[in-house]
Parts: C-alpha cells; sequence; structure tokens
C-alpha cells in the first residue's frame, strides 16, 4: 500500500477487508505482485460477470457480447483491478441464485455484495418488493445467517471499527469527483453543495419512483443504478459496471441506453481522446 493510504479509513465492507488481508499475505511486500494479483481478480470478475449475464439475459449472445466487449470495463478491471466488478457479480449470482430457486444462497449471496461495498444495499429494497408483489419467496435465512456470520468476524478482527467505514462515504459526497455532475454544475457558479442537495434530491425522487414499480411487480435495478451514477458527487470511470451488466440482462431500452451513454461519457476519462 501506498504511504499515503496506511493511515486512511476504508470506504469498503468487512469481506473486501478481510479478503485485502490474505491478499496482502499472499503478495508479501512486492507491489508489482500485489497490482498483479488484483488485476488478475478483476479480470476473473469480469469473466464471471458476462458469464452470469448470459446465463440470466434473454438474448446471451447480446447480454454477453454488452458486457464482455465494453471498452470502459476492460480498461478498469483487467487494467485496474477494482472491486466493484465483485461486487456486481455477487448481485448478479444473487439473481441468478434466485432465478434456479436457491433463495437462502441468494439472500448470501447479496450479504457477500454488500459488504464488498455498501452501494449494492440500494438494489436490494426494489429486489424484494418485486418479489413481493409477485408472491415468491424470499432467502431470509440466508440473508440472516450470512449477515450475521460477516458481522460477527469482522467485529472479532476489528471491533466496531469496520462501522467506520461509512465516515468516508460521507466525506467523498462533499468533496466530489470531477466528472460527476453536480461537479460540472457547480463549474457554472453554483455552490458545490446546492448541486449536490439538487442532485440527492432528484435522486430521492426518482428512487420514490422506483420503488413504487417494484411494488408493481417490475424492479427496474439498472435503471437505479444509472440514476445513482447519474446523481453521485462522486462519481469515477470503472462505477459504469454498477449499471452494466443489469442493463444486459433486464429488457429495458431506457436502462441500456442511458448505461451506454454514460459509458461513452466516462470513457474520456479512462482513455484519452
Amino acid at each position: 500500500m501506498g504511504t499515503n493510504w496506511r493511515d486512511t479509513t476504508t470506504v469498503y465492507g468487512p469481506v473486501f477487508t478481510l479478503g485485502s488481508e490474505g491478499h496482502a499475505v499472499v503478495v508479501g511486500d512486492s507491489p508489482g505482485a500485489a497490482a498483479w494479483v488484483y488485476k488478475a481478480l478483476g479480470a476473473l470478475a469480469m469473466l464471471a460477470l458476462t458469464a452470469l449475464v448470459a446465463f440470466l439475459g434473454r438474448d446471451r449472445a447480446f447480454a454477453a457480447a454488452f458486457v464482455g466487449w465494453n471498452p470502459l470495463l476492460a480498461v478498469h478491471f483487467a487494467g485496474g483491478g477494482h472491486n466493484d466488478a465483485w461486487m456486481m457479480a455477487l448481485v448478479l449470482g444473487a439473481l441468478a441464485l434466485g432465478a434456479v430457486g436457491k433463495r437462502h444462497w441468494a439472500g448470501a449471496a447479496w450479504v457477500g455484495a454488500i459488504a464488498i461495498k455498501w452501494v449494492a444495499v440500494v438494489f436490494l429494497p426494489l429486489r424484494a418488493l418485486e418479489a413481493r408483489a409477485h408472491g415468491r419467496r424470499v432467502g431470509h435465512l440466508g440473508f440472516a445467517a450470512a449477515a450475521a456470520i460477516v458481522a460477527t468476524l469482522a467485529s472479532w478482527r476489528y471491533g466496531t471499527g469496520w462501522l467506520e467505514a461509512f465516515g468516508p462515504l460521507a466525506k467523498n459526497l462533499r468533496e466530489g469527483a470531477h466528472y460527476s455532475l453536480p461537479s460540472r454544475l457547480s463549474s457554472l457558479g453554483i455552490p458545490h453543495d446546492v448541486a449536490v442537495g439538487i442532485f440527492i434530491a432528484l435522486f430521492a425522487l426518482g428512487y420514490l419512483w422506483l420503488l413504487r414499480q417494484a411494488w408493481r411487480g417490475r424492479a427496474r435495478l439498472a435503471l437505479c443504478a444509472d440514476l445513482l451514477l447519474l446523481t453521485t458527487p462522486w462519481l469515477i470511470a470503472w462505477y459504469a459496471v454498477w449499471a452494466v451488466p443489469l442493463a444486459a440482462v433486464e429488457e429495458d431500452r431506457a436502462a441500456r441506453l442511458l448505461a451506454l451513454g454514460l459509458c461513452a461519457y466516462l470513457l474520456a476519462n479512462a482513455v484519452p481522446l
């Protein structure tokens, strides 16, 4: 780890933090080995995502190409090794397990996704409301058991310190990232806090509408991810993986167009054009 990061509080969940400890033991003192192992894991996660969307999508070839041929994702996961790909692999894994009736394992996969990166939690209420609307059983026991195991291990290893990861998330919201739409708006002279407030309000309104859609039986997870990317003050190029795999498997033209538009917008941040 770079010296500038050693006293920085993690923004990730305990599953990733525990896994990264194992990674550190394996790679030892080699920065090169550390980077390449993360890159290899990111590439494997993208292969897993491609296989999962091919399994879940109605048009398997299209779904696989939509994810596997996306240059933005290739650059940032085989090239960057970020953990967002593993978070989304577990989200898609939960959907796949639910599709074959393994509801308790699906619940455990949801816990795994959330415990890698907290953002996955925004999808869960939509999925739960959709299940209720269709009378579909969900894996409460699997979810609860996995959550208890993760919380117990994290508390044993880190005490209550693992809960402090929420603090840096709030800091990111205050600071913003250059490519985010709130930051673009603030560059026009609108105070940053005002711009952030506007987009948070837009997300809240959009999420309420998505909850209503889910209550009626349609959990539009891809559109939720698009909305989050459009409104977050902290937008990084590889966050596109939140939306692209979900857009690949859902028959949602608006979500697909938005996901492609966001990838085109963010590609300039990944590959200078």
